[in-house]
C-alpha cells in the first residue's frame, strides 16, 4: 500500500505502476511512484515508456516465488485493504463531500488498483478544495499518461511545477511523458535540466540525476546527428 499522499515517479514503462510505477509527488499515500533504480536503469536503456514512482522509494519487488503479489509481507491482501480503502472514504464522503483528505485516500486506491478514471475524478475533486497541491496534481498526471491523455499529463505535471517550484517528481514525470510518449526531445531536454536544478533537494542516493544526465547527452547526441 502506498506510504504516500503522493505517487509521484515516472519510469519507463515495464509495465511502475511500476509503470509499477512514474514518481509520485510526495506525501506518505500521497508520494509516489519510487522505481527501483534498478527498474528505472532498465527502462531508461530500453527506452521502455515511463512509470510513475512514489515519493519514497519503492522496495524492490520480492520474487513472484516468494511472495504471492496479491499478499504483502504480513500476510494481508492488498487487494482487500485497498477496497477498505475504498469504501471507508466514500463513507466519509457521503458525511462530508469536501473531506480532503478522504478525497486523496480514495484516489490513491483507485490509483493502486489501476481504475484511472476514478482516481482523476477523485484527484479533480481534492484539487477543486486545493488546487495547489503538486502531488495530487502529478498523480493526477499520471493517471492521465496510463489512460494515453498524453497532452493532459503534461498540462498536469507542468500545474504542479508551477504552483511548487522546488517540486522535482513532476519536472521528471514532464520529461519522461515528453521523450518517450510525444517524442519531444528538446522538451524532454529542457524539463530535466530544470529537474537537474533541483538535485541538491533530493536523497543522496536517489539515481535519478545520473540516469537523466546520460539521457540528455543521448537526446543531444541524436538531435546534433539531423
Amino acid at each position: 500500500m502506498k506510504k504516500n499522499n503522493n505517487k509521484t515517479l515516472l519510469q519507463p514503462e515495464i509495465s511502475m505502476k511500476s509503470e509499477a510505477q512514474i514518481i509520485r509527488g510526495g506525501v506518505s499515500k500521497q508520494n509516489v511512484i519510487l522505481i527501483s533504480a534498478v527498474s528505472l536503469l532498465i527502462g531508461f536503456i530500453l527506452g521502455a515508456v515511463v512509470a510513475i514512482l512514489k515519493i519514497q522509494p519503492m522496495v524492490e519487488p520480492k520474487p513472484a516465488s516468494m511472495v504471492d503479489p496479491s499478499v504483502n509481507e504480513s500476510g494481508k491482501n492488498i487487494t482487500f485493504s485497498y477496497e477498505e480503502d475504498i469504501r471507508l472514504a466514500k463513507s466519509i464522503l457521503e458525511k462530508d463531500p469536501k473531506n480532503l483528505q478522504a478525497l486523496i485516500t480514495l484516489g490513491n486506491a483507485y490509483f493502486d488498483t489501476d481504475r484511472y478514471q476514478e482516481a482523476i475524478d477523485a484527484y479533480s475533486r481534492a484539487l477543486a478544495i486545493d488546487p495547489k497541491n503538486p502531488d495530487v496534481r502529478t498523480d493526477m498526471g499520471i493517471m492521465y499518461r496510463r489512460l494515453g491523455q498524453f497532452d493532459k499529463a503534461i498540462e498536469a505535471f507542468r500545474q504542479a511545477a508551477q504552483d511548487n517550484p522546488m517540486h522535482a517528481n513532476s519536472r521528471f514525470n514532464l520529461g519522461v511523458v515528453l521523450k518517450y510518449d510525444k517524442k519531444d526531445y528538446l522538451g524532454a531536454i529542457k524539463a530535466w535540466e530544470e529537474f537537474l536544478k533541483l538535485e541538491q533537494s533530493l536523497d543522496p542516493s536517489d539515481e535519478r540525476p545520473v540516469m537523466v544526465r546520460q539521457e540528455i547527452e543521448s537526446m543531444k547526441a541524436s538531435l546534433s546527428k539531423k
